[in-house]
């Protein structure tokens, strides 16, 4: 089974994938990145109003093949709320 890497940069950083995951298909190792994208963002939602969460998928040769990007922004007064009173 071919093996794939999930390189993830986030708010701390960049982090290589040294030991990959074998999946039978590239299909699934494209949605093993969607999915580990959301439980990133929800490990780092609650400390800040920006984020923006990238996961390369690298084959066996070391080429990045897929590239999934989550970005949260957040505003506490968005300008396009009326204020009342």
């Amino acid at each position: 089974m071919p093996l794939y890497y999930f390189d993830v940069r986030d708010a701390k950083g960049f982090h290589r994938d040294e030991m990959g995951d074998e999946f039978d298909s590239f299909e699934k190792a494209r949605e093993q990145a969607q999915a580990l994208l959301p439980d990133i963002a929800r490990e780092e939602l609650p400390d800040g109003e920006l984020h923006v969460i990238t996961c390369d998928v690298r084959n066996e040769s070391g080429r990045v093949v897929y590239r999934g990007k989550l970005t949260y922004e957040g505003t506490r007064d968005p300008p396009w709320v009326p204020k009342l009173g």
